[in-house]
C-alpha cells in the first residue's frame, strides 16, 4: 500500500516480471489421472499453451493448483492467478517448446525453455509443485499440484550467427527488432541506444492515450516504477558525502521509533535500507483511499505495519517500504519535502526537465496512460484506479528516455556524486549478503562487462535503465503496457555481448 495497492504489489513480488499463462480444455482435465507426476505436468502445460479456448485459464487454475495458492492473498489467489495468466496469455498469444530440463527434487521444481510467439524471446517456464495426498486410505498415495508458475526472460532467437558489431550496426538491429515487436503488438512505449557522446538510435511506438489515438512520441513522460529508487539513493549519498548523516546510523536516529512496528529498528542502518538488506518483510495494511497518500507524511500512520523478518544484513530482501523510510530521512535530513530536495539536487543538476512524482489526477503533459489486459473486460484497461496517486521515494514518478539519459550522464560524469560515492552507489555488497544490488542500483557483471541500472514494473507499467559502464553505452526502455520492456532489454543484453 505504501507504494501501489498491496494486492497487486504482492501478486508481482511472488510471480517477478512475467508469468505463464497455462490453458487446458475440459476432456484433458476431465479424463487426467487423478495421480499427476511432475513431467506429465509439464507435458500437459506444453499442451496447454496451444488452447486458445476462453475459460481455459480457469479450467487450469481450478483442476491443477493447489489450495494453499488459490487462497492467497486473503482468498483471492484464485482470481489474481486466473487474471494474471490471462495478460501474460494475451500478451505472448503462445508458446512452444524449446527444451525440457530435469525435474528439481530439492526445490520441486520442473522447468522448460519455451519460446513466445509474440517477442521470439526464449524464457525459462518454471512450475513449483506441492505434493498433496490422495483421496484414498492408501496414505502413500500421493499427487502433485501447482503451487506457483513463473516466466522469466531468457535469450533472444537470432536467425544468423552475431558477428563483432559496430555501434551502428547494433543500432540497426535494435531498430528491426523494436519494429518486429511493435507490428505484434507487443511493445508500446520509446527506446533510447546512446554512447557517452550522442544518441544512437531513438524511437516511439504506440500509443500514449488509447481511447484517443494519440501516439507515443520521444518526449512523452511515462511512469517508470521502482526507477525513483536510484533518485532517493542519490540523494541520501549526497546527504552523506555533505557529512549531514552517516550510512552507519541507525535509521531510528531520524525517524520516532514509536511510529513503527514490532522489532528492533535501531539494529537497521541506512546502509541496510539502501541495499535491501534491512530484513523487512511484506506488510499488510487496511485499506485507505489513494488521495490519503500524496506526501510521504501520509505514510506515517502505516509504518507500524512493516514487520522485520530477518536480521539486518543478514540476506538480500528487496523492500520498497524501506525506501519509503529512506524518503523520510531524506525529509529529516534535507528540512525540505522529498520531492523539492529532488528537484533542486537531482532532476535540475542533472538537466531534467520533464521528470517528478506528479499527480496522476492532474493536468501535467504528455504523461502516457498505462494499460493491462483486463480478462473481465477482454479488452485492455487504463491502470489510472489501482496504483498510487503520485510516486514517492519508493517508485511511481514520471520521466522520458531523453531525462534518464541526461541521469545516467550526470552519474558517470560525477556531477551529482563525487568518485568515491559514485562507486559506493555502484557497488555490490557481500558484507550484507548483497550480490547484485549496490546502494540504490542493481549491479551485474557478464559478457558486457559491469552494468548498473534499474527497473520498474507494475501493472500496466514496464521501465528499465541499464548503463554499461565499461562499454560507454546507456540503454532506456519505457512501456505504458506491463511486460513490454523485457523483450527489448533482453535482445539488447544479447547484442551488447558482440559490440566491439
Amino acid at each position: 500500500m505504501l507504494l501501489f495497492p498491496s494486492n497487486f504489489r504482492h501478486f508481482l513480488i511472488y510471480c517477478g516480471f512475467a508469468v505463464l499463462s497455462i490453458v487446458t480444455s475440459k476432456s484433458a482435465l476431465s479424463n487426467a489421472n487423478p495421480a499427476l507426476d511432475p513431467h506429465t505436468l509439464l507435458d500437459s502445460t506444453i499442451t496447454m499453451l496451444q488452447n486458445q479456448r476462453e475459460q481455459a485459464v480457469s479450467d487450469y487454475v481450478d483442476a491443477y493448483f493447489h489450495k494453499d495458492a488459490l487462497e492467497r492473498w486473503n482468498g483471492e489467489g484464485r482470481e489474481r492467478y486466473i487474471g494474471w495468466l490471462s495478460a501474460v496469455k494475451h500478451y505472448h498469444k503462445t508458446f512452444s517448446m524449446h527444451k525440457a530440463l530435469p525435474f528439481d527434487e530439492k526445490r520441486n521444481r520442473v522447468t522448460a525453455r519455451i519460446l513466445s510467439q509474440s517477442t521470439r524471446i526464449i524464457y525459462t517456464l518454471t512450475i513449483t509443485l506441492a505434493q498433496v495426498h490422495l483421496a484414498t486410505n492408501d496414505e502413500s498415495n500421493l499427487s502433485w499440484k501447482v503451487s506457483g508458475i513463473s516466466i522469466t526472460a531468457d535469450k533472444p532467437v537470432i536467425d544468423s550467427p552475431l558477428h563483432a558489431l559496430t555501434k551502428q550496426e547494433l543500432a540497426t538491429k535494435l531498430a528491426e527488432y523494436v519494429d518486429f515487436i511493435t507490428k505484434n503488438n507487443a511493445f508500446s512505449g520509446s527506446v533510447l541506444l546512446a554512447d557517452n557522446d550522442a544518441i544512437l538510435y531513438q524511437s516511439a511506438h504506440g500509443y500514449a492515450e488509447q481511447r484517443f489515438h494519440i501516439k507515443n512520441n520521444a518526449d512523452t513522460r511515462f511512469n517508470i516504477g521502482s526507477l525513483n529508487k536510484m533518485f532517493t539513493a542519490v540523494s541520501v549519498l549526497q546527504l552523506a558525502e555533505a557529512g549531514k548523516l552517516s550510512l552507519r546510523d541507525p535509521i531510528t536516529n531520524y525517524i520516532d521509533h514509536t511510529l513503527l512496528g514490532d522489532g528492533d529498528f535501531s539494529a537497521i542502518t541506512i546502509a541496510h535500507l539502501l541495499s535491501h538488506t534491512a530484513g523487512l518483510g511484506y506488510p499488510t495494511y487496511p485499506k485507505t483511499h489513494p488521495n490519503d497518500l500524496r506526501n510521504l507524511n501520509d505514510y506515517l500512520p502505516y509504518l507500524r505495519y512493516i514487520p522485520i523478518v530477518s536480521k539486518p544484513g543478514e540476506q538480500f530482501r528487496y523492500s520498497s517500504e524501506g525506501f519509503i523510510l529512506l524518503g523520510l530521512i531524506i525529509e529529516a535530513v534535507s528540512k525540505q519535502p522529498y520531492n523539492d530536495y529532488l528537484q533542486q539536487q537531482v532532476f535540475t543538476k542533472a538537466g531534467m526537465a520533464q521528470t517528478g512524482n506528479f499527480d496522476i489526477d492532474g493536468v501535467a503533459p504528455n504523461m502516457a496512460m498505462g494499460y493491462f489486459y483486463s480478462n473481465e473486460l477482454k479488452s485492455m484497461q487504463t491502470n489510472w484506479f489501482i496504483h498510487s496517486i503520485k510516486g514517492n521515494s519508493a517508485g511511481g514518478g514520471y520521466s522520458n528516455i531523453a531525462d534518464l539519459y541526461a541521469f545516467s550522464k550526470a552519474l558517470t560524469h560525477n556531477h551529482l556524486l563525487s568518485q568515491k560515492y559514485t562507486n559506493l552507489a555502484f557497488t555490490t555488497k557481500p558484507e550484507f549478503h548483497s550480490d547484485h544490488y549496490g546502494f540504490g542500483f542493481s549491479v551485474h557483471h557478464g559478457g558486457s562487462g559491469k552494468v548498473i541500472g534499474h527497473n520498474g514494473a507494475f501493472i500496466g507499467v514496464g521501465a528499465d535503465l541499464r548503463v554499461y559502464l565499461d562499454k560507454g553505452i546507456t540503454v532506456v526502455v519505457l512501456g505504458n503496457q506491463d511486460m513490454v520492456t523485457t523483450p527489448v532489454i533482453t535482445y539488447v543484453n544479447e547484442l551488447m555481448q558482440h559490440l566491439q
